[in-house]
């Protein structure tokens, strides 16, 4: 797997000034990032005239938008298939969702015609992690597009990954946010789906946020009719690959240093986190719009569970877009997993750690970790 290569800016670079500097206050910055911050800073200046036709050019257009069909979001841990399962579903005709461009230039959608081709000059063809297509135009989870909103979203910790446990209180709890403020996070959010789908048109609004995982009640406070889909993968592969992602993606975009041994250990509590707070909240969704699934399920036969997506959550008809959908994943086939070598140690590590979601979810050591005595 290729190492990120991001360009000397921080993807701030798609925030506002007033949300830029609200953001940089939240931690200490390391000397070694002043001047990515400088650059960054400069982007920001460029853009802010465009910032304010931004605000005019949507402003009746918000007001009038109303979603024809409830939203559906798919949510789960970092790792465990939500983009596989995000992109699939984007490939409806009907879909609409968050593209690449405005995940990271949420500010610039009405003058994408100037600041897109520049992002596409940039962007890499495959993700890094997990060699996943890239473009502009592609289907892309909301909450980095969040943090360049407003200052209370989870991604604010990619910049003092040190701060993250008082981010996601924060950003998913809203602990210490004043009644205005909490306010203004679901104004925004509800703005940032909006312009979503006057993006890219469709009927229904597909948003992949694994954040949101453990924001189920304040989603049902925007939408009382949201339909869920929850995936889930066996815990020590979404561990290990979520280690891995973060080690090599944290230092490229982080304002503050962290060593891979504090990772691992963040990565260990927000996923007992992240759970936690689902199984509290998902109680709260009716029956009829939830809907979980097995990665390994959609690895094996992700026909079937689009077509299980499509009959028993979204109630739609699924021969109208088969096609589409078999066309897709003849294409995609050839995904290889990776492979983890670990020491007996570490694995029983992760099993006492983590034993909790493995008996929950009825999972064993996977096949891809190797252990060495």
């Amino acid at each position: 797997m290729d190492q990120f290569r991001i360009p000397p800016v921080s993807p701030l670079l798609g925030s506002t000034l007033p949300n830029f500097f609200r953001l940089i206050k939240k931690g200490h910055i390391d000397p070694k990032y002043y001047f990515k911050l400088f650059l960054t800073f400069l982007i920001i200046a460029i853009a802010t005239p465009f910032h304010l036709w931004e605000k005019i050019w949507f402003s009746k257009k918000l007001k009038r938008y109303n979603f024809k069909e409830p939203p559906v979001f798919i949510i789960g841990h970092w790792r465990s298939g939500t983009t596989l399962l995000h992109t699939s579903l984007c490939k409806d005709p009907e879909a609409g969702y968050v593209t690449t461009y405005q995940s990271v230039f949420p500010n610039n959608l009405a003058s994408k015609w100037l600041f897109k081709p520049i992002m596409a000059l940039k962007i890499p063809r495959c993700r890094p992690s997990d060699n996943m297509p890239l473009h502009p135009d592609y289907p892309q989870e909301d909450e980095l597009a969040f943090s360049n909103c407003q200052p209370y979203a989870y991604y604010t910790f990619f910049y003092f990954p040190d701060k993250y446990k008082a981010i996601y209180d924060q950003s998913v709890h809203h602990k210490g946010l004043t009644p205005e403020e909490k306010e203004r996070w679901f104004a925004i959010y509800q703005n940032l789906l909006k312009k979503a789908m006057l993006n890219t048109g469709g009927k229904r609004l597909i948003i992949k946020n694994p954040v949101n995982t453990a924001r189920i009640k304040h989603i049902l406070k925007l939408y009382p009719d949201a339909k869920f889909l929850y995936i889930y993968r066996n815990p020590v592969s979404t561990f290990l690959s979520s280690r891995l992602f973060f080690q090599r993606l944290l230092p490229t975009i982080t304002l503050r240093k962290l060593d891979n041994n504090a990772i691992e250990e963040m990565v260990f509590d927000v996923y007992s986190r992240l759970i936690n707070d689902y199984l509290d909240q998902k109680n709260l969704i009716p029956q009829e719009n939830i809907l979980e699934i097995r990665y390994e399920d959609l690895i094996k036969d992700p026909e079937k569970c689009i077509k299980t997506i499509y009959s028993q959550l979204l109630k739609k008809d699924f021969n109208s877009v088969r096609n589409i959908f078999s066309t897709y994943f003849t294409s995609a086939k050839g995904y290889k997993k990776n492979l983890y070598e670990i020491d007996r140690p570490f694995m029983d590590k992760i099993n006492t750690r983590l034993k909790k979601f493995m008996d929950l979810y009825h999972y064993d050591i996977p096949e891809e970790v190797i252990i060495t005595e």
